[in-house]
Formats: structure tokens, C-alpha cells, sequence
């Protein structure tokens, strides 16, 4: 490869010239323990030759302790900075390196010189003997490529700082503008704060005139509160946002709060119940009267489908207005109400609820029907007896019922146990019963029906089979008025039933005794008759079997005109129930192959018996019990009005089961009417 002993390698020899050379470490030591230096005498020569300075005195690595001496010093050496060592710098002159490194120094002056001015690179020996003559300018591209590349690059970078400056120019406009724009901004803010104080100002001193009205007026005896309302309305009309936004009804509230007190102190909720209301209503807006903030929906998208999500219910505090009514209003009424209140006479009360229930917040309004209104209701109605009260039971809750929402039943369940209680109770001797027809809406029609049917039909029935006679010369028609009042209560075809079984069976037979005597005077005969039908009022007449009644009487008259001076021999004694019979019967066969119409509302199949037992002049009677092993209810079908005799029966499975020996076994509705007839 070219290379000679005692030269260094590489092309121009300034490698190593003596070879690597290995240094043992001590045993269990690691690099540059300690500061131990790990340089072979081999890198010592190698870096003096270099001219690099080395030091001869390399520190050597003390010997080992013992065992226990240094785990003590590494214990002691753990949490302590390591020394930094100080690195000795020597300075040499160039003569010192060349000798130290065996070489001879080199001539002075300045060296090799190349010519490079001319077309050809020359080397001269001094700076004179360089001619500038021979250089001429030239236009050739291809000379000085150096120039024209450092030219390339100084443009290149005139370019980038000039791309630069231009940015920084645009956003320093950019900046310019925003902050002219924050500049507008602020000024707005500043007009529009400025503004804000001069209105404020202008409200405080509205405020100042309330507050110098209510002293004013807290040293008057017969001060009123309308003499705020000129004031109240300056604030919520020239300054409606800052009324809200500044929540300035509690200075409302605050001003009128003595007043109010010394108001109500002197007031009787009894006796004037709209009092304050009239001047508060004024003031309704003032005061924040039952003003709602509705929460803004949330709206979230879940699988793309829009959701209203609802905030969670959070309990507002009472406004200014509220805690007043709360700690000055309800006290006062509280007193009256339980002291001086009472529910037989209950106008003052609803009264009172009627003029303020809109004007007052719902918990106020929840505390005076549950804490003093309906316990004192409840408690009338359980001790109510119609022999003791000095009012019906109609007048005690009836006119509650409008405010009482859910709560209702409450009352009603002790009121429907003492009507029915009544009704069981009622003999005709006691006269119709008062206020009884608004409880018709109270029960189920149902209900009320078989509650009547078992309780008063009967007794009304036995009233006109005992009590009522037919007498031309001295007619008693108070048993018949006392039916006639339940008119309205009844339903239409069981009233009609009552009377076609008790009232007209007696009537016609009357009728044709007075027709068949020898000198009947026909005329007198018409004015009974008309007597008799102007006693029943229109909505009775108008029933099917009480017309039937007095056609079957004008019949009669008919007949006996037709038969003249024959009469008293060939006139015979009209049979109500026996016509009715062979009618009803021609009618089943005359409507048999009629297509029933459809029904708009469902029906039961108890409705349809009671239904087809009515068409043929039966009752269909509650008896108040049980069969014994279906547990089903009982009734009786019965043409009696007082449930004497008929067909015992019960509903199930749709379909009618009547006793059959020991047992009962389904029949049919013909059935049924054939063996309620026997």
C-alpha cells in the first residue's frame, strides 16, 4: 500500500504511527472511577506529536479500602454534589510544539503565493511580481460562476427578508384594524356605560322619592296605598329593563310592607274578602305576581333523532311579594278562618278563595285548602246527620268542588257514604230530600240507579199502593207530589214502570166506574181527566208509559161516548198489566227481523238484560247480596215496584242464570221475562 516504518498512516501520513496499545483496568472498576484516567503511554505519544499538551503525572487509582471503610464512604459520598475538577491549561509556543513533537520548524515568511489574476494560476514568490495588468473585463457567462452563485443566494435571501417584511406589513394592518375596531368597541362600551349610570342615576332617584312617599305616608293614620301607584309606574315604564335586571320589586315590596301590615291588621277576609286586591291587581306587574321563567330547552341529537331533554326541576326561592302574602296575608286569614269561619255558611270562604286563588302563588293557595279549608269541610260532612244539621249535605261540599282539583276525593268519599246512608234511611214521611239531584253528577249512573232502585223505589211504590186513593170528591194528591218529586231523579223508564204498576191501575178503574154509572156527565169527565194530566209536569208526560196511561183513559171515554146509554152493561174494566203484556209481545214479533242498530257506545251485558226486563215493564231490583259460589251480585226481576215475587237472578259470562231446584243454570232472556211473570 505505499506505507513506510516510522511514518503515520494515511495518504499524506498524518496517522498514527505507533500501533494501539491495551490497558488493563483495575479489577472492579468502572470508567473514569474516581478519576482515574484510562490513556496508554502509545495515545500520550500520538497526541504530543499532534502538538496536544499532556500531563506526565497521571493520577493513580488509590488502594482498596476495606469492606466496611468504603460502603462508609459511599454511605457518606451518596448526598453529596460531585466535585468539579478543574482542568489545567498550559500554553506553548509553535516552536515548543514542532520540538516536542521531533520536527524541525518550518522557514518563516508567507509561503506559497498563486497567481490567480490571469488566464493560467502561477505561483510567484512575492506580492510584487503579481501583474493586474493582464486582467480585462469579459462578458463570457461561464466566468466567475462563484460570483454569480453568491449573487443567486444574496437574492434569494433579499426575497425571503422582503417576503417577510411584507407579512409582518399585513399583519401588522391586520392589527391595526382590530385595534380600531376594539378601539369602537370600547367607545360604544364606554357610551353605553355612561349611558347605564346617567339611567340609574335617574332610577335612584325614583327610588329616593318611594322611599321619602312610604315615610311620608308611615306617619299618616289614614294613608293609602294608591298614593305609590304613580311612582311604581314611572320605574316599569321608562325603565322596564332595569326593573328586571336590577330585581327592583323588592324596593316595591320593602315601601310598601309597613303599609300593608297596618292594613291587614284592621282587615276582615270574611267580611271584605277582595280587600288589597283591587290595588295589588294594579300592581300586578310591579310586584312579579305569579311570573314564570321558562327554562330554555336542551335540545341533543342521538342517532339523529332531536330530543328535548328537560333541565332538572330546581326550587325557586319566594319573591319579595310572596314572602309578604306568606308572612303578613296568610296569618291573617289563617286566624279568621279557623276562629271565626265556619263551614255550614261556607259563601265568606269561597269568597275569599275566588278573589285572590288567581292572585295568589300555588303553595299558598295548597296551604289553605289542605290546612284550613278541607280538614274543617272533612270534619262537617262526617258529623253532618239530617236531623241535627241546619244545612244539607249539598251545601256543604258543593260549593267547594270547583277548587278542589285531585283533592276531591277526599271530601267525597264521606259524603257518598252519608247519601247512601240517607237514602237507606228515607221513608216518604220525611219528605223529598233537599239538594239531593246534584248528586246525581257526583255518582256513577249506574251507581246512582241501583242505589235508587234498591233504596227508594220500593218505598215510593208502597207509598202509592198504601197511601194513595183515587177520590173524585176529595182527591189527596200529597202522596202523589211526593213521587212526582223524584221525577227528575229516577230514570225515565223505571218512573214510568212505577206508575203504569201504582197510579194508573187506580186511575182507570175510577175512571170506569164513573163511566158506567147511569147519568155520567161526560163534561165533568173531561175536566177530571185534564185535572189529572195538568198534575203530571211535561217531562213526565212525555214518558211512553205514562202517555200510554192516558191514552189508554181517553180510550176509554171514547168508548163509553160510542156506547151511549149501553155503556153501564158493555163496557169493560180496563186490565192495564194485560194489555201491556199481549203489546209487548206483538211488538217482539213485529221488530223481530229488524237489523239492530249500531250502538256509538259499548255496553255490558248486565245493561242489555236491564234493558230487554224494562221493554217488558220488569224491574230489574238490586237485593243487596251475594250467590253463594259464583259470588256474582243478585237481582230481582220483578213487575212489584216493592220487589215482591219475580225471578231471582245473577249475570255472568254473559248470559242470565236463574235458580233451577237446588242449583242455578243459564236461561234465556225470554225465559227470564216468562218465569217473572208467573
Amino acid at each position: 500500500m505505499g506505507w513506510q516504518a516510522g511514518t503515520g498512516l494515511g495518504a499524506t501520513g498524518e496517522g498514527i504511527v505507533i500501533p494501539i496499545e491495551s490497558k488493563l483496568r483495575p479489577k472492579k472498576m468502572g470508567i473514569a472511577f474516581k478519576g482515574y484516567r484510562e490513556k496508554t503511554e502509545q495515545s500520550k505519544l500520538e497526541a504530543r506529536r499532534r502538538g496536544e499538551v499532556v500531563s506526565d503525572d497521571e493520577e493513580e487509582v488509590r488502594p482498596r479500602q476495606s469492606k466496611k471503610g468504603d460502603a462508609k464512604e459511599k454511605r457518606s459520598d451518596a448526598w453529596k454534589k460531585p466535585k468539579k475538577v478543574k482542568t489545567k491549561v498550559e500554553h506553548k509556543t509553535y516552536e515548543q510544539i514542532v520540538a516536542e513533537a521531533g520536527q524541525e520548524p518550518a522557514a518563516s515568511g508567507i509561503g506559497q503565493i498563486i497567481d490567480a489574476t490571469g488566464r493560467t494560476p502561477r505561483e510567484v514568490t512575492s506580492l510584487a511580481d503579481i501583474s493586474l495588468s493582464s486582467w480585462t473585463p469579459s462578458t463570457d457567462p461561464t466566468r466567475i460562476p462563484e460570483v454569480r452563485h453568491n449573487l443567486r443566494l444574496i437574492v434569494d435571501a433579499c426575497k425571503h427578508d422582503l417576503d417577510g417584511l411584507a407579512r409582518e406589513a399585513k399583519a401588522l394592518e391586520e392589527r391595526k384594524r382590530f385595534i380600531t375596531q376594539e378601539g369602537i368597541r370600547l367607545q360604544k362600551k364606554v357610551s353605553d356605560e355612561a349611558e347605564l349610570i346617567a339611567r340609574l342615576q335617574q332610577v335612584k332617584l325614583v327610588v329616593d322619592d318611594i322611599g321619602a312617599k312610604a315615610k311620608e305616608l308611615a306617619s299618616v293614620y289614614e294613608a293609602t296605598l294608591d298614593d305609590f301607584s304613580p311612582l311604581f309606574s314611572t320605574l316599569l315604564v321608562q325603565y322596564p329593563v332595569e326593573f328586571d335586571k336590577y330585581r327592583l320589586d323588592e324596593i316595591v315590596v320593602a315601601a310598601i310592607a309597613p303599609m300593608v301590615r297596618r292594613i291587614v291588621a284592621q282587615w276582615n277576609p270574611l267580611q271584605d274578602p277582595p280587600g288589597l286586591i283591587t290595588t295589588f291587581r294594579t300592581w300586578k306587574q310591579a310586584l312579579k305576581v305569579n311570573s314564570v321563567d321558562k327554562p330554555p330547552d336542551t335540545q341533543i341529537d342521538i342517532y339523529g333523532t332531536r330530543i328535548v331533554a328537560t333541565p332538572p326541576a330546581i326550587e325557586k326561592p319566594m319573591t319579595p311579594f310572596e314572602s309578604l302574602l306568606w308572612n303578613v296575608w296568610l296569618p291573617k286569614v289563617r286566624t279568621c278562618l279557623n276562629n271565626e269561619w265556619s263551614p255550614e255558611d261556607p259563601t265568606p270562604a269561597v269568597k275569599l278563595y275566588e278573589a285572590w286563588s288567581t292572585f295568589l302563588p300555588p303553595f299558598v293557595r295548597d296551604n289553605i285548602l289542605d290546612q284550613l279549608i278541607l280538614p274543617k269541610v272533612s270534619k262537617a260532612v262526617a258529623d253532618w246527620s239530617l236531623k241535627r244539621s241546619t244545612v244539607s249535605l249539598h251545601a256543604l261540599v258543593f260549593p267547594w268542588l270547583p277548587y278542589l282539583g285531585l283533592r276531591i276525593d277526599y271530601v267525597l268519599d264521606d259524603a257518598q257514604r252519608k247519601v247512601k246512608s240517607l237514602l237507606r234511611s228515607w221513608v216518604p214521611a220525611d219528605g223529598a230530600l233537599k239538594d239531593l239531584g246534584g248528586w246525581m253528577e257526583v255518582f256513577d249512573k249506574g251507581e246512582w240507579d241501583a242505589m235508587l232502585l234498591k233504596y227508594v223505589v220500593p218505598k215510593l211504590g208502597s207509598l202509592l199502593r198504601d197511601e194513595f186513593r183515587v177520590n173524585p170528591r176529595n182527591q189527596n194528591m200529597e202522596p202523589l207530589k211526593q213521587v212526582l218529586a223524584w221525577s227528575t231523579l229516577l230514570r225515565g223508564s223505571v218512573f214510568a214502570q212505577l206508575l203504569e204498576t201504582e197510579f194508573f191501575p187506580k186511575w182507570l178503574d175510577v175512571l170506569h166506574i164513573w163511566l158506567i154509572q147511569p147519568k155520567v156527565s161526560f163534561e165533568e169527565v173531561a175536566q177530571w181527566y185534564s185535572f189529572w194530566k195538568r198534575s203530571f209536569p211535561d217531562s213526565v208526560q212525555s214518558m211512553p208509559g205514562v202517555a200510554r196511561g192516558f191514552t189508554r183513559g181517553l180510550q176509554l171515554m171514547n168508548t163509553a161516548i160510542e156506547l151511549g146509554p149501553d155503556a153501564p152493561t158493555m163496557l169493560k174494566r180496563p186490565d192495564l198489566r194485560a194489555e201491556q203484556a199481549i203489546a209487548n209481545v206483538s211488538m217482539k214479533k213485529s221488530t223481530a227481523t229488524k237489523v239492530a242498530p249500531a250502538r256509538i257506545q259499548e255496553i255490558t251485558f248486565r245493561s242489555i238484560v236491564e234493558e230487554f226486563a224494562a221493554s217488558h215493564n220488569l224491574l230489574f231490583i238490586p237485593t243487596g247480596r251475594a250467590h253463594e259460589k259464583s259470588r256474582m251480585p243478585l237481582f230481582r226481576i220483578s213487575s212489584n215496584i216493592g220487589g215482591k215475587g219475580g225471578l231471582l237472578v245473577y249475570v255472568q259470562d254473559d248470559a242470565v242464570w236463574a235458580p233451577d231446584g237446588n242449583e242455578y243454570r243459564a236461561i234465556t232472556l225470554e225465559d227470564m221475562v216468562l218465569r217473572a211473570n208467573k
